[in-house]
């Protein structure tokens, strides 16, 4: 991860968190990761809309 990494959220959907970054290449991303505890999903797409279906449709396997 970059020196001086910047995660700015955008939007919430239940305990998946959208925000814009830098993606693994160093350009500008969207990135969507899971909030729940020893989940560690998370995923960066090019585009708003393929990282808010990706949100939508993540389902945790973790049970509280």
């Amino acid at each position: 991860m970059p020196h001086g990494f910047l995660f700015q959220r955008l939007m919430a959907y239940g305990p998946v968190e959208i925000g814009r970054g830098l993606g693994r290449n160093g350009d500008k991303a969207y990135i969507a990761t899971c909030t729940t505890d020893r989940c560690g999903w998370s995923a960066d797409f090019n585009t708003y809309s393929a990282v808010c279906m990706a949100a939508k449709g993540h389902h945790c396997r973790i049970r509280s």
